[in-house]
């Protein structure tokens, strides 16, 4: 009798254990399917045919879509659309950062931005900009947009701290085309320019440079360096963020 009762408890102990394992495995794998399927939401111009959820939406409206192309004269190039509040005026008013020698000798540019927020296609649309103030040896130009605007990025606080392999994102129109994305890190840390390795080609001058991790700006893309003729799109200068702020402050 007792030896049954040994025999039952035995088997009553593995049967709970086996359950319980079961079950800790099937809310594992429950927990990895929520996290790796697809969102579907509703397509508010066909129902009948729901639309896939863009898995990177937060990336898209922090760094891809403030990112504007500027077209000066026959100067093409990259800005960012930011808020900052001017010492003259009590409220926070929307400019376009850029490249000093994207807008070169020009006083107003065509500024080709995203309006609006609910396609998730490029839909482009021109308005034109007046420039506020150049300094050419920060290589740096603020510009007032003459329209309104849909997404503003964040600049990175002024004690930003930054460190070599800090993961960044360089978001510039190259080659004239829409804005688009490349990565890399911080490689380079001087006081005047940061290097860094996200490639960088013609038509990014003036983009802006985001921390990866908190999507705020902390540079403006104003050069590459050449070797024999050739760009080394992968060794690019940026105007660090405390000297945004004190081109901004300047004005």
């Amino acid at each position: 009798m007792i030896k049954r009762l040994v025999v039952y408890g035995l088997l009553a102990i593995c049967a709970t254990w086996v359950f319980t394992a079961k079950t800790s495995l099937q809310d594992k794998l429950r927990t990895q399917r929520e996290e790796t399927e697809i969102v579907i939401v509703a397509n508010p111009i066909n129902p009948l045919n729901p639309v896939v959820k863009n898995p990177y939406q937060t990336e898209y409206e922090r760094m891809l879509y403030p990112t504007v192309r500027i077209t000066a004269g026959f100067s093409t190039g990259s800005g960012v659309i930011i808020h900052h509040k001017d010492t003259k005026v009590t409220k926070e008013e929307v400019y376009i950062l850029t490249a000093c020698h994207v807008v070169e000798d020009e006083t107003t540019v065509d500024i080709e931005l995203r309006r609006d927020r609910a396609s998730e296609l490029y839909d482009a649309t021109i308005i034109t900009g007046t420039v506020v103030i150049t300094d050419t040896i920060k290589d740096l130009a603020l510009i007032e947009p003459t329209g309104l605007v849909s997404y503003s990025a964040q600049l990175a606080p002024r004690k930003y701290t930054p460190y070599l392999f800090t993961p960044v994102w360089a978001v510039g129109c190259s080659l004239g085309l829409p804005p688009r994305p490349s990565q890399g890190i911080i490689s380079v840390i001087e006081p005047d320019h940061w290097e860094i390795t996200a490639p960088i080609l013609p038509g990014n001058s003036g983009g802006p440079v985001y921390d990866a991790r908190t999507y705020q700006v902390i540079g403006i893309a104003v050069w590459v360096k050449t070797y024999h003729g050739q760009l080394v799109t992968t060794m690019a200068g940026i105007v660090p963020i405390n000297q945004i702020y004190e081109f901004l402050n300047h004005r």
